[in-house]
């Protein structure tokens, strides 16, 4: 399953969000479940775009219910512009072998 996370951030709060970003994704990419994270920044504009692959959903629902979720999305709410968009797609499992074998 793809996970795509846009996040609008306000301009005075880059730094700080940075580095609540890169504890978040170090984390979430050492969960068991988790096959992949990539984090792409859109240029000029301080939006970032978050990609997680998983297992399946119900590991990434579950994740989201982890104290390492928790913990980034009470730090990053009062950083953003807009509220997160959030998108999800199913990908087969013969896609994820094909594409990292």
């Amino acid at each position: 399953m793809l996970v795509q996370r846009q996040l609008s951030v306000t301009e005075n709060d880059l730094e700080e969000f940075q580095k609540a970003l890169k504890t978040y994704a170090d984390t979430t990419a050492n969960q068991n479940d988790n096959l992949h994270v990539s984090i792409q920044k859109l240029p000029e504009k301080s939006c970032y775009i978050i990609y997680e692959f998983w297992q399946d959903r119900i590991s990434w629902m579950s994740y989201l219910q982890s104290d390492a979720s928790k913990m980034f999305q009470r730090c990053i709410i009062d950083m953003l512009e807009d509220p997160e968009i959030v998108s999800t797609m199913l990908m087969p499992a013969s896609w994820w072998i094909m594409t990292n074998n």
